[in-house]
């Protein structure tokens, strides 16, 4: 359980043009959008890149509920608790360049994603097998205060040939897992066969030709 939402400070933009949005960009700050409960019209605003990326890791973008803190004294009394619900990036660079926080209310759950982390070391992968990450996040529904950051799953019992599935996620307090039950999140494959291969004949070494059986025609 979360013991306190973290506050990111953020400012309104005025300037909603392509240019404008790249000029941020260029000052450090990532375009933003506020929308949801208590949001007649979404609200254009922007959020250092530094700080966005020291509070919010890649890995936790859509599991960290967070309180935005409006720079402006018309928004004074307008600090909503919010979470990500998109986060563009560029391809090229890795710079986040765009996101969308959505307004939540702390007494009604809501839906997002955890990353699934596994924690210790399989029995099975120490004779050899390999263990195959399927799904590194699933969908739950919580209120804001009980999303857990991740969600760990012990593979230090986890033999060759065996798996973890949805069900045999730890249990968390306030926590509702949505995916199916039986989804695979991990398993331990057996050890990938190489493949033989007869060595090259020596050079000037002689290929001994082995003649097909000679076929009889039947009369």
């Amino acid at each position: 359980m979360r013991t306190e939402i973290i506050e990111i400070p953020v400012s309104l933009r005025t300037e909603k043009t392509k240019g404008a949005r790249k000029r941020l960009r260029a000052e450090g700050k990532v375009p933003a959008v506020i929308y949801g409960r208590g949001v007649q019209a979404n609200l254009d605003v922007a959020v250092e890149e530094r700080i966005f990326h020291r509070t919010i890791p890649p890995t936790a973008w859509y599991s960290t509920p967070m309180k935005l803190v409006v720079q402006d004294p018309a928004y004074r009394d307008f600090s909503p608790t919010v979470m990500l619900t998109e986060v563009q990036h560029d391809l090229t660079t890795g710079r986040v360049v765009a996101a969308d926080f959505h307004v939540v209310s702390a007494e009604e759950k809501v839906r997002t994603r955890v990353p699934v982390v596994h924690v210790g070391e399989s029995p099975g992968v120490k004779m050899g097998g390999i263990l195959e990450h399927l799904i590194h996040e699933v969908v739950i529904e919580a209120l804001v205060t009980d999303i857990p950051t991740t969600i760990k799953v012990d593979v230090s019992a986890l033999d060759i040939g065996e798996r973890i599935r949805v069900t045999d996620l730890p249990a968390l307090p306030g926590v509702e897992i949505v995916d199916a039950p039986d989804e695979v999140i991990l398993l331990v494959a057996a050890p990938r066969a190489v493949e033989e291969v007869a060595p090259a004949p020596a050079e000037g070494a002689v290929v001994e030709e082995v003649a097909e059986p000679e076929r009889v025609e039947e009369e």
